[in-house]
């Protein structure tokens, strides 16, 4: 079988770089959305457990449920900070460096003879190379730390609470004595 002349697969360059602009800009708004979405999702689950604990409910009870809340938002957290670095930033990577590319090409000819967005995404998904993530990280810590913190605050607290019910059912039995 004769193997297609590669020079009749000639792409214009600016109709592909829109096409490739248009799949970094999805992607960009992906991790928009799900940084916005996630963090509003947390500050509104941790506010509905402190709302909920401070409603008529025994102390121990009040401090194990802000505990346990802060607990799983803090993994909540975690796995979208995973997701954002480990996924959806390598993907806006790819695209990036695909449309790299074609900007340093554009300097000759208005013609591409291949398109490479996807070999891009794919190459930057499996290497994991993501640079500059020192804003990113400090996005996510940052909310992390507070998340631990309240966990921190609410298990003190549920210590206090515990040995308090302790030292009133003592002096209780004592009284009775």
């Amino acid at each position: 079988m004769e193997e297609p002349d590669k020079r009749s697969a000639v792409f214009d360059r600016f109709q592909l770089w829109k096409e490739y602009e248009g799949v970094a800009m999805h992607f960009n708004d992906l991790i928009i959305r799900l940084r916005s979405q996630s963090l509003g999702a947390v500050a509104a689950f941790a506010t509905l457990a402190a709302v909920v604990a401070k409603s008529d409910m025994a102390a121990e009870l009040r401090w194990g449920l802000l505990m346990a809340a802060f607990a799983l938002l803090s993994v909540f957290w975690v796995a979208v900070w995973v997701l954002d670095l480990g996924y959806y930033n390598r993907l806006l990577a790819g695209a990036v460096d695909a449309l790299l590319i074609i900007e340093s090409e554009s300097q000759g000819s208005k013609l591409v003879d291949r398109i490479e967005l996807s070999t891009k995404i794919e190459a930057r998904v499996k290497s994991g190379g993501v640079s500059n993530n020192a804003y990113r990280i400090t996005f996510y810590l940052a909310v992390l730390l507070a998340l631990l913190g309240g966990l921190a605050v609410s298990a003190c607290n549920l210590r206090s609470a515990g040995t308090g019910q302790q030292a009133h059912a003592a002096d209780a039995r004592l009284a009775r004595q």
